[in-house]
């Protein structure tokens, strides 16, 4: 019988593992001579108690629970009319606007740092945006002082 060059012959067939031989060693480690596992080092394995103790305060175990600090209470109460900011005013933002308007200073002083930065670079967005804030300036303000009141600036 001769082979063609270009066929395949098909492996002969095994029988597939019996369960024994699929389920590990119940029992420690069993090393045979032809494993390339190495033993486990000297010491491995060794019982908890040989661990030192837990960190105290990291909740780590019922020897040293945690306890939260206590609460701070100021010695003098304080009203939330003394927290309040006051307003920024729209009169000093139009003036601010007016004589230094096309290097954003109005709008530091709204807080807006950002667009501050943008129309120091380009001199208040090539004068377009120094228009535009001569109609919108009332409500940025307004804006920046309702945000203020609420604690979100």
């Amino acid at each position: 019988m001769t082979e063609n060059p270009g066929s395949v012959t098909p492996p002969p067939h095994r029988p597939p593992p019996s369960p024994q031989q699929l389920t590990p060693p119940a029992t420690g480690y069993a090393p045979s001579a032809s494993s390339p596992v190495p033993p486990p080092p000297p010491g491995y394995g060794t019982p908890s108690s040989a661990l030192p103790p837990p960190v105290p305060g990291t909740g780590a175990s019922g020897q040293y629970p945690y306890q939260a600090a206590a609460p701070v209470q100021p010695d003098h109460p304080v009203s939330q009319g003394q927290l309040a900011r006051p307003d920024k005013s729209i009169a000093v933002t139009y003036v601010l606007w007016f004589f230094l308007g096309v290097f954003g200073v109005h709008h530091f002083y709204l807080g807006k740092i950002g667009r501050g930065v943008g129309y120091v670079f380009t001199v208040g967005l090539f004068l377009v945006g120094w228009f535009i804030d001569l109609f919108t300036l009332p409500a940025q303000v307004r804006q920046i002082n309702t945000m203020r009141q609420a604690g979100l600036r």
